[in-house]
């Protein structure tokens, strides 16, 4: 079974805590982040979603889907949320929050490892063009919460109820 690392950086000019909200809330990902074909809450906890654990149903750029298990297991909010992946992946993800005049800086790192039939035979090619299929979907989950928290200019930023 392949192991992969990934290192993710985002940037985008909206309010750390607002930024934090979406990425830790698994239900917003529907509004920003196109390649999440499926969200099921499978365990629903309260903010900061420590606990709380989602299945989702991931589209690749090149054709596969993929089928995890995620569970928030620790949150210092706005900071940090670490997250365990169970499924088809298998590892752990570290979102890092940071804040500098008014851009909110994101690191995520993934490492994971894959229990897909398919990528775990066909490794000594899948390797690359499964990071390459991270990177896009990465990419457009950027993009997509960038335009999703810049567009307001006036302050106003989207919240998430309950909060």
């Amino acid at each position: 079974m392949a192991e992969y690392k990934f290192v993710d950086h985002w940037q985008i000019r909206a309010p750390i805590e607002v930024v934090y909200q979406h990425v830790a809330d698994p239900r917003t990902y529907a509004q920003w982040w196109r390649d999440y074909d499926r969200v099921t809450i499978l365990k629903d906890a309260p903010f900061p979603y420590v606990g709380g654990q989602a299945e989702f149903l991931v589209r690749s750029p090149f054709g596969y889907r993929l089928l995890i298990d995620v569970t928030t297991v620790a949150a210092e909010p706005p900071r940090s949320i670490v997250t365990e992946t169970r499924g088809q992946l298998e590892g752990t993800g570290i979102w890092d929050f940071e804040e500098t005049d008014g851009v909110t800086h994101v690191t995520f790192t993934w490492i994971v490892r894959t229990h897909h039939r398919l990528i775990n035979r066909l490794e000594w090619a899948a390797k690359p063009l499964f990071a390459l299929s991270h990177a896009i979907v990465s990419g457009r989950g950027h993009r997509g919460l960038k335009r999703l928290l810049e567009k307001e200019q006036s302050g106003q930023w989207p919240v998430i109820s309950g909060q």
